[in-house]
């Protein structure tokens, strides 16, 4: 229900009616709208596929970390915001945040800075993805005449950087954002630590 008319339209009563049942029974299983969401939200969080710790390389297994959350996203559009939306201590986020953490063990960093590694990648992930689910700020257009229009607004400004880059700011490539933001961060982790990076597909989108 809530992957076809999202969180806020969702409601126990409209559950109940879909399930052909009294709306107090539902109590029996969940304390409130919010227990059930957070029950939504954990399990959708289970059913991410991460992969493994011997997977290839650190650089490859957060490739295919960040690949996997993204795509489960993908899937779940209007459900996939209580993921990122709703605190947790669930097990499955536990799970998430070690499966995560695995991926750098390899790196030899003290527990604290591998905190901040995790949070750093994890702010990342999450504002890309709550951008390209349409949850975030994004400067982006749906048609050329919107394009143009975003595009002389900004360059209407008369400031020179800005006019520069208003032909790239108007509208965006969630694709290559995704990856370019990412390359970024793992160049940029290759090169605190001393390892070399792997060259991988970073690149202007």
């Amino acid at each position: 229900m809530i992957d076809r008319d999202g969180p806020d339209a969702f409601s126990l009563r409209k559950l109940a009616v879909e399930l052909d049942i009294e709306n107090m029974s539902l109590y029996s299983h969940v304390s409130n709208k919010d227990d059930l969401l957070d029950g939504v939200a954990e399990a959708l969080l289970a059913s991410v596929d991460f992969p493994g710790e011997d997977a290839s390389t650190w650089q490859d297994r957060i490739r295919a970390q960040a690949a996997a959350f993204r795509a489960a996203a993908q899937q779940h559009p209007k459900t996939f915001p209580l993921v990122l939306t709703r605190p947790t201590q669930s097990r499955a986020a536990l799970d998430a945040m070690r499966s995560t953490l695995a991926c750098l063990t390899d790196l030899g960093l003290a527990p604290e800075e591998l905190v901040l590694v995790l949070r750093s990648y994890t702010a990342f992930v999450v504002g890309s993805i709550m951008r390209e689910l349409g949850y975030a700020i994004y400067l982006g257009a749906m048609d050329e005449g919107q394009i143009q229009q975003r595009i002389d607004d900004i360059a209407g400004t008369g400031d020179p950087l800005l006019s520069a880059t208003a032909p790239f700011l108007a509208t965006g490539d969630h694709d290559a954002a995704f990856h370019y933001g990412l390359e970024l961060l793992i160049a940029g982790l290759a090169a605190r630590t001393g390892v070399a990076y792997d060259g991988g597909p970073l690149k202007a989108g």
